[in-house]
């Protein structure tokens, strides 16, 4: 549907940053609250339902406290440095929260996680996320959004994919900054409503969550300023500090820099 009904509204996707700074939190709060439904659901049969599986309660809440706990610190001790600062502080205190109320949840014998009733709530996501969300919205806002509404704001599965392609994926586009004539194709063709021009011309290496390799950027390039390699994950992330008369306020970025 999305190559469809979308693809005639491809253009009229926002490549601005403040656009993109938007998707980040939106498709990550919708993974976040995809998980804690998980959780909740899981949690709620274990305690209504003991005698029909094959773990307990207490496993349950061990495991995921354990699981929560040992991913936050894998990533904060050796994938921080791929991540924006405020993502890893999000990240760890999202993960504290979901590990605390759970605890909280276990021990004051509450059969509901989060204090709240998981089977009302599951049937609110359903509809607010499996029908409005990815349905209405991520249809009906074509014209106003572009293509690719619900994958670039709402799928929990792209900011999973997102996440893996940041910190784990030895696949990138990059680029070559010298041959870029600034034709914008790349920008245009993105179906991710990613600004690729702006890394062609920094030849900055496309690793951004958003992006899922497909390689039009490249197919459409005429002077093949873009590749989708495949190499090691070591300097694959490349930011480069070059202003162009479209870009930031050159003395913002020497505050950041301070």
């Amino acid at each position: 549907l999305a190559e469809t009904a979308g693809d005639s509204f491809r253009q009229l996707s926002d490549k601005s940053t403040k656009a993109w700074k938007f998707e980040r939190w939106s498709i990550h709060l919708v993974l976040v609250f995809s998980i804690v439904m998980t959780i909740a659901v899981i949690f709620t049969f274990l305690t209504n339902n003991p005698n029909l599986s094959i773990i307990t309660k207490d496993q349950f809440v061990t495991g995921i406290a354990v699981f929560i706990v040992l991913s936050i610190g894998f990533l904060y001790l050796f994938k921080r440095k791929n991540l924006d600062k405020d993502a890893v502080f999000t990240m760890v205190s999202l993960g504290l929260i979901i590990v605390i109320s759970l605890l909280i949840n276990y021990f004051s014998g509450n059969n509901s996680i989060l204090f709240i009733d998981s089977n009302s709530l599951r049937e609110w996501y359903g509809f607010a996320i499996g029908s409005a969300f990815s349905g209405v919205i991520g249809v009906g806002f074509y014209p106003i959004l572009g293509n690719r509404v619900w994958c670039r704001f709402g799928c929990p599965m792209a900011a999973i994919l997102g996440l893996q392609q940041r910190l784990f994926s030895k696949f990138r586009i990059t680029t070559n900054g010298g041959q870029c004539i600034s034709c914008g194709n790349c920008s245009t063709y993105c179906e991710m409503g990613i600004d690729v021009r702006s890394y062609a011309q920094k030849g900055e290496n496309i690793v951004r969550s958003s992006c899922v390799g497909c390689g039009i950027c490249a197919a459409v390039c005429p002077r093949g300023v873009l590749k989708l390699e495949n190499s090691s994950e070591q300097n694959r992330i490349t930011n480069k500090d070059i202003m162009f008369g479209n870009d930031i306020n050159l003395l913002d970025l020497i505050h950041q820099k301070k």
